[in-house]
């Protein structure tokens, strides 16, 4: 086992992973807690403590993934890096939450780690939504903004009729000395 993780290593980890789990995107936030530190390379299979062999990890990958390491030669059959692979060349998104593969190894990575386990579709779910509603409500204050100088406007024209009315009124008095 190497040297442990410096309190000042975790905190890199953690923002170099911007909080979030590598393997499934989960936020601290999201569950309450720091997540895990796992070695992508296990330390049993020749891993290191190096930088780039750390992930961030939430204990429900970081438990999935185990200590997995895959065999001499099988290259589908490996894990996404997930600073160092593009995962999005691998699967994507579907609108329903899941997670669909494009290739054999992001086939094998979604399985591997239980990426569709309904508590990540679910989180998936809410996100979308989430950004939808931002979307709306921003769509709203547009709205509002363009309405509310609307209303100016209409108010400054009003006053302007109004002031117009007054002196066309004032001016027709003044003429005969009374209403015509």
């Amino acid at each position: 086992m190497g040297p442990a993780i410096t309190p000042e290593q975790r905190e890199a980890i953690r923002r170099r992973y911007e909080f979030r789990c590598g393997y499934c995107g989960v936020h601290e936030s999201e569950i309450g807690s720091e997540l895990e530190i796992d070695h992508f390379r296990p330390l049993s299979k020749g891993g290191t403590d190096d930088l780039d062999n750390l992930v961030y990890a939430c204990p429900a990958c970081n438990r999935i993934k185990g200590d997995f390491w895959p065999a001499e030669g099988e290259e589908v059959q490996r894990l996404l890096h997930p600073l160092l692979d593009d995962v999005d060349q691998h699967y994507y998104q579907a609108s329903d939450g899941t997670l669909l593969p494009v290739t054999a190894t992001g086939a094998f990575h979604i399985s591997r780690l239980r990426l569709n386990r309904a508590p990540l579709i679910t989180l998936r779910n809410a996100r979308l939504e989430r950004a939808r509603l931002y979307q709306e409500l921003e769509s709203v204050r547009k709205e509002n903004t363009e309405l509310q100088s609307r209303i100016l406007q209409l108010e400054k024209e009003l006053t302007d009729l109004l002031d117009l009315l007054s002196m066309l009124l004032s001016s027709d008095t003044d003429v005969g000395g009374h209403h015509a």
